[in-house]
């Protein structure tokens, strides 16, 4: 996966560079067979990969931070 400085991420497999995280993940289920886990989401999108996802929240909320992961309990508390 290469990133050029303040462009949208370009995933690369097979030698084959992918414009959108969604079409580089249907590739990797579809001819890999790997099932990937949805890491992020936001704007009812979901994100597998943190490229993708700092890619959106710089395009759309102009913070390309991508939060650290909570693990199940902080998440729990979190909602009550």
């Amino acid at each position: 996966m290469g990133k050029e400085a303040g462009s949208i991420p370009r995933f690369e497999c097979c030698g084959i560079s992918f414009e959108g995280e969604q079409a580089y993940v249907e590739h990797r289920q579809k001819i890999h067979g790997e099932q990937l886990s949805v890491r992020y989401t936001c704007c009812g999108i979901r994100f597998y990969t943190d490229e993708g996802y700092s890619a959106h929240r710089q395009a759309v909320h102009g913070d390309s931070s991508v939060p650290r992961q909570r693990g199940f309990l902080a998440r729990l508390l979190r909602r009550a």
